[in-house]
């Protein structure tokens, strides 16, 4: 089994985001969290070969490796990055 890689999964509105949501955990995706809003739902997989059964799902429009997190520094801190 590979190391687990965190995704973003962009969607349409083609489809309910929870429908879509349950077909990603059925292909071996491990949702985080669900931006309704924002049509795109976090997680993570440990099988190289689920992502691009990811990508065929009907309402699925990108999937993406997450950024990593932005450091800004502490407060008052002269240089962000």
């Amino acid at each position: 089994m590979s190391e687990s890689k965190r995704l973003v999964v962009t969607t349409s509105e083609d489809r309910s985001i929870s429908d879509i949501e349950k077909e990603l955990t059925d292909n071996g995706f491990v949702v985080d969290e669900v931006f309704d809003a924002a049509g795109s739902i976090t997680g993570k997989v440990t099988d190289d070969d689920a992502i691009d059964r990811l990508r065929e799902i009907r309402g699925v429009t990108d999937v993406s490796p997450e950024p990593p997190p932005i450091d800004i520094g502490p407060p008052g801190a002269h240089e962000t990055w």
